[in-house]
């Protein structure tokens, strides 16, 4: 059972990226369909093995963090990690869950982690995880998962705080859910420059149903609205080229709303248990390619619990899925574009957007512009 009743949709901004007019040496990227300007790449959120088959050049080693409440709107944990300064072509993150005391807590519940961008004094999360169903596993029990965060390679460099949130209730001293991190850096040159990325969604800000998240369907609380999913412009630099989307989307809540514009059709337990897509918009053109905001639990490890049902976009005991998007301007010339996320039509069951169950999404994305 996850308690969180939040969603989020955050994107991270890295470093200041300029815009400008176009100069006369600039190479036009090739141009694209208009409903093709957004393709999802077969990217893998995480790994269960290190995709890595050589020894790092070094590894950074963290404690282990007991996840307990610490009550809503209360600071998050800090911890400081430092880090060799140096280019890297890769950066792979060994997150191990874990417990303390006689195991992990009985409950999946969400694990956001986050890191501190010196260039400008801002945190972005790294990692979302979910805690498994842990009544049954020991002291001894663990498990690792391989995550890239290779674009975050800029901010690893001296001394890096980290902070993290931790949504559940149900650990003590006597039983608790833990995590630790090992950083494997491989030096090196980068296979592609990144310039910056850029910030379009974060529901931390203008978060209506809890502590991070957008309320679905709620009356008066448009998750659509302007400050929450709305259109977002981006500036791209003139030695901008590829670029990408990163997108994570985690439903969460047990409403039992309708969706008005699907005959027949009553979703039950939305969102966590319910299958839902989203739209990417660019330019003003509708993407023939959706966004698909579930995921299967076919080959989840056993647990206690309802760990075997799919869920929107997570799964007990596991990191979170992620969507990767290769993105493209309607026209290449143009040093502007505008991204809009589009969810399909619901309406709620409760009047409040902070009701308990209230169907919600916490949805994370960054738009990383490389040099071509």
């Amino acid at each position: 059972m996850n308690r969180l009743f939040t969603a989020i949709v955050s994107v991270s901004l890295l470093a200041a990226c300029g815009g400008g007019e176009p100069e006369n040496d600039v190479i036009t990227p090739p141009q694209r369909d208009n409903d093709k300007l957004a393709i999802q790449l077969d990217r893998r959120p995480f790994y269960k093995a290190n995709p890595e088959s050589s020894a790092p050049s070094s590894e950074i080693i963290s404690d282990e963090y007991a996840l307990l409440f610490t009550g809503w709107g209360a600071e998050e944990p800090r911890f400081m990690l430092n880090f060799p300064e140096g280019e890297r072509r890769r950066v792979i993150l060994e997150y191990t869950m874990g417990s303390i005391g006689r195991g992990p807590a009985e409950y999946d519940y969400t694990t956001m982690l986050f890191i501190h961008n010196k260039a400008d004094d801002q945190w972005y999360e790294i990692v979302r995880a979910f805690t498994p169903f842990g009544g049954a596993f020991d002291s001894e029990w663990e498990k690792r998962f391989y995550i890239d965060v290779t674009e975050y390679s800029s901010m690893l460099q001296g001394d890096t705080e980290f902070c993290y949130f931790y949504g559940g209730f149900d650990g003590s001293e006597e039983r608790a859910h833990s995590f630790k991190l090992r950083f494997l850096l491989y030096d090196g040159e980068a296979p592609r420059e990144l310039l910056c990325v850029k910030r379009l969604y974060d529901s931390y800000n203008n978060g209506n149903s809890g502590y991070r998240g957008w309320a679905y369907g709620v009356e008066g609380h448009d998750i659509e609205a302007a400050e929450r999913l709305g259109v977002r412009e981006v500036e791209i630099p003139d030695e901008a080229g590829d670029m990408e989307l990163r997108l994570s989307i985690t439903g969460h809540g047990h409403d039992m709303g309708t969706f008005p514009d699907i005959a027949g059709y009553t979703p039950q337990n939305m969102a966590e248990f319910v299958e839902n897509s989203y739209s990417i918009v660019i330019d003003g053109h509708k993407q023939a390619a959706s966004g698909r905001i579930f995921y299967s639990n076919a080959d989840n490890y056993v647990q206690q619990g309802t760990y075997i049902y799919d869920r929107a976009n997570w799964a007990p005991g596991n990191p979170a899925n992620i969507h990767y998007w290769d993105v493209a301007r309607s026209n290449p010339e143009h040093n502007r574009l505008t991204i809009d996320v589009d969810l399909p039509r619901f309406c709620s069951s409760f009047d409040a957007p902070n009701a308990e169950g209230v169907a919600q999404y916490i949805v994370i994305g960054d738009l990383y512009i490389y040099k071509r």
